[in-house]
């Protein structure tokens, strides 16, 4: 059983779509009731998601006596022309996706350039002590207004530039060969399958 610590259920559905996610047996940590709180104060993306698997873990083996491998994730939207901005503090902005969506629009209105970079990291750590950590990138920019409805957070305003399309007007399967959450889970269950030991 490997755990995926995240209570952010249109997260939990994208990652074990994933093509990496077949034949493992995957469980959202909400199957084990309700989850502590964890402060995410890293100052960057790989730290907050190192937190989450560490704490997360330790409070498995603790709570539940279970040693399965943990598996965090912390992404963020960097818009180069506002310095990285929102970083690491992109899920927290605001209170819903639409009221950060529009955040970062009002603040790129009249700015030429509208680069920006989706990253992710995820953790995977095992009764509280850290295993490894991996990293997902994709650059693209973004639109001048919301368009599309599939995906969640940043994606109805992150534009893959191969398509033109944003992410949310994506297929999921589109969307999945090549975003920065694909790349980061990838290779943490990737190390997984080569390493079964540590899946119990």
């Amino acid at each position: 059983m490997i755990i995926i610590a995240s209570q952010n259920e249109g997260k939990v559905r994208e990652v074990a779509a994933l093509p990496a996610a077949s034949g493992l047996d995957l469980s959202p940590i909400s199957a084990f009731g309700a989850c502590p709180d964890v402060v995410e104060d890293g100052t960057t993306c790989e730290e907050n998601a190192v937190i989450k698997a560490v704490k997360y873990s330790l409070w498995l083996k603790r709570e539940h006596g279970v040693s399965a491998p943990v598996i965090a994730e912390d992404s963020g939207l960097m818009v180069f022309s506002l310095m990285g901005w929102p970083g690491v503090h992109s899920a927290r902005i605001a209170e819903t996706d639409v009221e950060r969506n529009w955040m970062v629009l009002d603040k790129l209105s009249g700015k030429r350039d509208r680069s920006a970079q989706f990253l992710a990291y995820t953790a995977l750590a095992v009764n509280g002590v850290l295993v490894d950590s991996w990293r997902g990138s994709v650059t693209g920019a973004i639109a001048e207004e919301p368009r599309g409805n599939n995906g969640f957070g940043y994606d109805p305003i992150f534009i893959d530039l191969r398509s033109g399309r944003t992410f949310a007007e994506l297929s999921k399967q589109e969307k999945n060969e090549l975003s920065h959450r694909n790349q980061a889970w990838t290779q943490a269950f990737d190390y997984l399958k080569l390493h079964q030991s540590i899946v119990r």
